[in-house]
């Protein structure tokens, strides 16, 4: 494989046979053409292996390892590129034609700039249902939220100044930690503000089982990690909690005074009556 690109578009796939080719051609048809792309295998089933095993282009390079999660899967397809820029692709999502060109121009001309998002398209069975809007910034904005997406370009020399994707980090969130560790060194993350990019929602996701079941956790892990920097912008940090609360109240208190939720307790209250004599006997 050339080692003459500027882009390495890797894309870790883990069973996601019948999606993969959509990312695939989402990166062959990019106005820009100085890409490679590295697909890692991280130990998907039979069928997905029989679709990566009938690739044939020139410019794809398909590897195999033992299922060890997707940071580990991205941090092994980055060290094999040679290239200045990484473009990281979950198999199950795709680009826009113009997200290449558009954001290695930014790099190019916009030094403090490490990595460039865009806006995105939520799709469930091809249907777009949202477009999410990312801030994107400095370090400040990502302390209490992820404002970028897994799915972005960034500068090579960041991924190797911060040791690259945390590989301890595989129930989600990785590329969250991994824009605060980079972001912390003093570089910025633009946000193309077009939606150039579709996430696909799947029930049973990595990214969904990762908010429902390991929130807590995984932004514990964030913030003890990263202690030094939330200490550095503590009142920043707690005035947004705060904010964040206030507003989480104010909704509470709306919700309990709308009419279908008060409908709904009138409609339940027989129930639990009957479930309380239950319980007595």
């Amino acid at each position: 494989m050339p080692m003459s690109y500027r882009i390495t578009v890797v894309i870790p796939c883990y069973n996601d046979g019948a999606y993969i080719e959509d990312a695939i051609n989402s990166i062959l048809g990019q106005t820009l053409n100085d890409y490679q792309i590295i697909i890692v295998d991280d130990g998907s089933d039979k069928s997905t292996k029989d679709i990566l095993k009938r690739l044939d282009h020139e410019k794809i390079k398909v590897y195999y390892e033992a299922n060890k999660g997707v940071s580990s899967a991205r941090n092994f397809g980055i060290a094999l590129s040679e290239s200045e820029y990484i473009l990281t692709l979950d198999a199950d999502d795709y680009f826009e034609p113009t997200f290449l060109e558009k954001a290695l121009d930014i790099l190019e001309t916009h030094s403090d700039v490490a990595v460039v998002g865009c806006y995105h398209y939520l799709v469930s069975d091809r249907k777009i249902k949202h477009v999410v809007r990312p801030k994107g910034g400095t370090i400040t904005n990502f302390l209490t939220k992820n404002e970028g997406l897994g799915n972005a370009l960034f500068r090579r020399s960041c991924w190797e100044q911060v040791g690259g994707y945390d590989a301890h980090m595989t129930t989600g969130y990785e590329d969250w930690e991994f824009w605060i560790a980079i972001l912390a060194k003093g570089w910025r993350m633009e946000i193309i503000k077009e939606p150039l990019f579709y996430y696909r929602i799947k029930e049973n996701s990595r990214n969904m089982k990762a908010t429902n079941f390991h929130d807590l956790e995984l932004k514990s892990y964030i913030f003890n990690k990263h202690f030094n920097i939330y200490s550095a912008h503590f009142k920043r940090v707690t005035l947004r909690l705060l904010k964040n609360n206030d507003r989480l109240y104010k909704r509470n208190i709306v919700l309990t005074q709308s009419i279908e939720y008060r409908l709904g307790r009138f409609l339940l209250t027989p129930f639990k009556k009957i479930k309380k004599l239950i319980s007595i006997k």
